[in-house]
């Protein structure tokens, strides 16, 4: 699986400054209410068959690299922020691969400078909570202005697909992030879900698999560092997740990896890139078991975004830095026809993204004014497009 980082020496009062201007959870804050009652020690128990699939059924898999701007993904390392930190300089292509493999082959970009309207966070408050509820339910965010906001009380692209599904374990959500079932879902008990070193539910689909038990209680002992408080690092997110997709075939999976943020908000850009190396690996992975899985797999879409990018000053991000809203997206697989770096048409949202999945998986559309469009630029003919409309 994917290797272990080196840690990197962190300037802890600088990073507590740049994580509360940017509204993240200062160093060491412990909260207790993210424990669960019930530890995650699995007892040996008989692995289960998995369930029956249609290979022709739609799946999609959308992935989040938490804070990831721009600039490395489409540009490539910065030169002065390599030199700086003691290391080469990458293009984008070197630095992410996988990515953009995906974005020759198989699928295309959104997002790229050069190539029409940007797509971006709707803000005001360029920070994960808002940036990941607008991502899963298709609107913009108005009343939550941080990381420590309410669950989200409108339903999800999760909730929708839970509520269509007649599979147990058919919506899983996996995430370094301890705080994604905020936005994620109305009712995250309902789903397969695993955030932080702790937060689960639907477990006993975890545990009954050896190998998704190991990685999940490795997970569950392992340091929080480069996050704070139960963010689990993303090499036991990464592998819990791609063996429940392989062993689980679920029709809908969410996958957040949260290190590059992290590492940014530690002024540790030599970790950052690490991080992203990482997280394109894990789409080589990704797409491996893709390949394993046949038919299923190759009726599967992949999209592959942020929840909001960087500041100038690539540390940071927030109210403060509106450039830190601009994002990016891939998106590679089934029903996306569109290839290389696509012009957008009209600016795009992070909101635009669950009317795209929504679409993709067959769900009936938000017709709400506060809802987003499917990102018709990925699909290339005007049939596709229009039956992407309400």
């Amino acid at each position: 699986m994917l290797p272990s980082m080196a840690r990197a020496g962190a300037l802890w009062t600088t990073a507590a400054v740049l994580a509360a201007a940017a509204g993240c959870i200062p160093p060491r804050e412990v909260d207790e209410s993210l424990h669960r009652s019930t530890p995650l020690v699995a007892e040996p128990v008989a692995a289960r068959e998995p369930p029956a699939i249609e290979d022709d059924e739609a799946a999609v898999i959308l992935v989040v690299l938490d804070g990831t701007r721009w600039q490395e993904v489409f540009v490539g390392a910065d030169p002065q922020l390599s030199a700086a930190a003691g290391v080469p300089v990458s293009s984008a292509e070197a630095l992410m691969p996988h990515l953009h493999a995906l974005v020759a082959d198989h699928g295309a970009a959104l997002g790229a400078p050069g190539h029409g309207p940007p797509i971006s966070a709707s803000g005001p408050n360029f920070v994960s909570l808002p940036g990941y509820t607008e991502i899963f339910t298709g609107r913009r965010v108005h009343e939550c202005a941080n990381n420590d906001c309410a669950p989200t009380q409108t339903p999800t692209v999760m909730d929708q697909a839970r509520a269509m599904s007649t599979r147990p374990g058919d919506i899983a959500v996996f995430s370094s992030w301890q705080k994604i079932e905020r936005a994620a879902s109305v009712d995250p008990a309902t789903l397969v879900f695993s955030s932080g070193r702790y937060r689960a539910s639907h477990v006993d689909l975890l545990r009954d698999d050896e190998i998704s038990r190991h990685w999940l209680e490795e997970g569950a002992r392992a340091d929080a560092f480069p996050g704070y408080n139960d963010f689990r690092p993303d090499r036991f997110t990464a592998a819990l997740a791609l063996r429940y997709l392989e062993t689980r075939r679920p029709r809908l999976m969410f996958l957040g990896l949260g290190e590059p943020d992290e590492y940014a908000h530690r002024d540790d850009y030599a970790g950052y890139l690490a991080s992203l190396r990482a997280s394109d690996a894990t789409l080589g992975e990704l797409i491996d078991v893709l390949r394993r899985m046949g038919a299923r797999g190759e009726h599967t879409t992949v999209i592959v975004t942020a929840d909001h990018g960087r500041g100038r000053d690539y540390r940071v991000h927030g109210r403060a830095f509106p450039e830190s809203g601009r994002v990016w997206l891939v998106a590679a697989g089934r029903g996306i026809e569109a290839r290389g770096y696509a012009q957008a048409l009209r600016p795009h949202r992070l909101a635009d993204i669950a009317p795209t999945v929504r679409a993709l998986l067959e769900l009936r559309a938000d017709v709400a004014p506060a809802a987003g469009a499917p990102l018709d630029e990925l699909f290339a003919s005007p049939s596709q497009r229009s039956a992407m409309l309400p």
